[in-house]
């Protein structure tokens, strides 16, 4: 017997995701949906001419739209009744709404009901956010009904914003828009420590999804705009009507990759690899700004040690049969929490850069070596990393001073001699 969910782009019906008792797994696109004009596919690496897709690579791409804390997934299996923690058990439930516009709904079930957002007050976010920090795998909104799924390692919830500028909890069909986490709990300030960062790598000229530093309470949350959600006037519910789902899949996805290899040093993708792949999805126009706009979140992520800057830190946006790199998302200097000498001398990165991991092993070099790894000219990519070296101080401090009473003075200045401090171990190199 199979078991059948119903796979969704926004509300458009592509295709069939099946389990067989043995827990295979396939997917057959829609014949209709594949011969459509301008047909977006659910993956590079499902491609639309292929109608059907095994278990080899369906497996590892749905199994990455959840969460990479394994007790956030054995914690939704016992709410739901599920015997098999798997990844098709869980979307059952928690696939209406993911990332890019991807939505699963069990066989026979419509978009009839298509849910609502339920307001929620200040009081109420603070008392999630409570929760969170408490027991990281505490997730969901249980009690009204809040389904969705994210990736990645770090407490989170997701909620949209309404047209009143206030906070809702999507339910049923309703997209969420903004996504709120709480820091890494065994680093101290990590919440900050990531929207200075990400503020920081934006001012420097990177495109960066947006982010805010809120107090909800006595409770802090860094909100990240979700960059595949948006409407005609802009991000979130601005004009009054839902936003649309827009389509992204992260670089692990789109290569075929379970979320086991998101590091190099694990089996996982390189630098390079990347590269190659904006190759084969990247229009000839877009190509080379592309390359360079990666080549430069590579070069921000060493000068600053961005070290968990792994490939499911990296995603591609779709738009029909071509793809983009995204904007960058899960930015975090480690010299803002830990001591920059340590994080110099024994701080090393998710990639290769120019065949180096160790931070203090990487110099201009290294750099002319990444920079035929990452196809960009050599002479643009030092010159690159010079000019942000120089501006990296400037930009962290702004972004910490930009943060007003959420960030307090002796973090503060802990964040910026932290990176002073790493930049001018930096300088003879």
């Amino acid at each position: 017997m199979t078991d059948r969910l119903t796979v969704w782009f926004d509300g458009t019906f592509i295709g069939n995701l099946d389990q067989a008792d043995d827990g295979t797994l396939v997917f057959r696109y829609d014949d209709a949906y594949r011969s459509a004009p301008r047909a977006t596919p659910l993956s590079v690496s499902m491609p639309l001419v292929g109608a059907h897709h095994a278990d080899a690579v369906v497996r590892p791409w749905i199994d990455n739209l959840l969460p990479d804390n394994d007790d956030v997934r054995i914690r939704w299996a016992r709410e739901f009744g599920e015997r098999r923690v798997t990844a098709f058990n869980l979307l059952k439930h928690m696939g209406a709404d993911c990332a890019g516009a991807v939505q699963f709904l069990e066989d026979g079930d419509t978009f009839d009901s298509a849910g609502a957002l339920v307001p929620l007050t200040d009081s109420e976010i603070a008392a999630h956010l409570r929760v969170l920090r408490q027991d990281d795998s505490a997730w969901d909104f249980v009690e009204t009904g809040g389904r969705w799924s994210l990736g990645g390692q770090q407490g989170k919830f997701a909620l949209a914003r309404r047209a009143d500028g206030g906070w809702g909890l999507p339910t049923g069909r309703e997209p969420s828009t903004h996504i709120f986490k709480v820091g890494v709990a065994r680093l101290a300030d990590s919440d900050a420590a990531e929207y200075v960062t990400m503020r920081a790598a934006h001012a420097l000229g990177l495109q960066t999804a947006g982010i805010e530093l809120c107090t909800f309470g006595e409770e802090l949350a860094v909100v990240v705009e979700r960059f595949d959600r948006t409407d005609e006037s802009g991000p979130g519910w601005a004009s009054g009507l839902p936003p649309r789902r827009v389509h992204q899949e992260d670089v692990c996805q789109a290569l075929g990759l379970p979320r086991t290899l998101k590091y190099q040093a694990d089996g996982g993708p390189s630098a390079g690899d990347i590269a190659g792949l904006f190759g084969r999805v990247s229009t000839p126009r877009r190509l080379e700004r592309v390359r360079q706009r990666f080549a430069e979140a590579t070069v921000f992520n060493w000068l600053t040690a961005g070290t968990d800057a792994h490939a499911k830190n990296y995603a591609l946006i779709h738009a029909g049969g071509s793809a983009t790199l995204a904007p960058l998302y899960d930015l975090m200097s480690a010299a803002l929490v830990m001591d920059d000498r340590e994080v110099f001398y024994q701080g090393k990165l998710a990639m290769k850069l120019g065949g180096e991991y160790g931070i203090r092993r990487i110099g201009w070099r290294e750099l002319e070596k990444a920079a035929a790894d990452l196809a960009v000219d050599p002479d643009w990519l030092v010159q690159r990393a010079k000019d942000m070296w120089e501006a990296i101080p400037a930009a962290f401090a702004d972004a910490t001073d930009g943060a007003g009473p959420a960030i307090g003075p002796s973090v503060g200045r802990q964040f910026k001699d932290g990176i002073a401090g790493l930049i001018a171990r930096l300088k003879p190199i």
